[in-house]
């Protein structure tokens, strides 16, 4: 190959070249002018927004603050309160279960003494009956001997 034909198609592409970096350039020139006229308006913008920011974040402060210092004083105002009804509470609460249990000790007793009762009248009931048996089996016996003697005497 010639030096001019190797020129001619180094210039060839360089024109290639040119003819494609063009459309390139000139969107980003385009690009560019967005670019710049976004940034403007924002620095523009930029200040007062920062400002409303400020502003919110002061109001929420402001607003926490005071959400904080009712809640604080409604919890101190209350609290005496809820602690003096729950010692009332547990005082009643105690009171009820010493009475509950002064009155199952008072069943307990009277249990044991019905207890005590029913065992003594267990052994008087089976100390009558012993007796009226005995008394009953002497008098059987008596009876048996005097049927025997009128028997022996019948057969003699």
């Amino acid at each position: 190959m010639s030096w001019e034909t190797s020129l001619f198609i180094l210039c060839l592409a360089v024109v290639v070249l040119v003819v494609f970096t063009i459309p390139l350039l000139l969107q980003l020139r385009s690009t560019v002018r967005n670019l710049d006229t976004t940034i403007t308006t924002l620095n523009q913008s930029l200040p007062q927004i920062l400002k409303n920011v400020d502003f919110i974040t002061e109001n929420v402060r402001q607003s926490v603050h005071a959400v904080r210092a009712t809640l604080e004083e409604t919890i101190n105002r209350s609290l005496p309160s809820i602690l003096e009804n729950v010692d009332r509470l547990t005082a009643t609460v105690g009171k009820s279960v010493d009475l509950v249990r002064s009155r199952v000790d008072e069943l307990s007793g009277g249990v044991e003494r019905v207890r005590g009762s029913l065992a003594h009248l267990d052994e008087g009931i089976k100390d009558r009956a012993r007796d009226r048996m005995s008394q009953g089996l002497k008098v059987f016996a008596g009876l048996v001997k005097r049927v025997r003697t009128a028997l022996e005497s019948v057969r003699a």
